[in-house]
């Protein structure tokens, strides 16, 4: 039973998953910052008259 490991998890994978589920907070929060940015200046570019090709 050398390939049991000493944590079972109840999913049955490798111990290490669990500690990482997913991205980074740093990464999350940078994600959210950029996508605010992009979406403030859409919004400032067709108010403003100067986007979206005239529509």
């Amino acid at each position: 039973m050398a390939d049991s490991p000493s944590h079972p998890t109840p999913s049955g994978g490798e111990p290490d998953a669990l500690a990482h589920p997913g991205a980074p907070r740093w990464a999350k929060t940078l994600g959210i910052a950029a996508g605010a940015a992009l979406l403030v200046a859409l919004v400032l570019m067709h108010t403003l008259g100067g986007g979206m090709g005239g529509h």
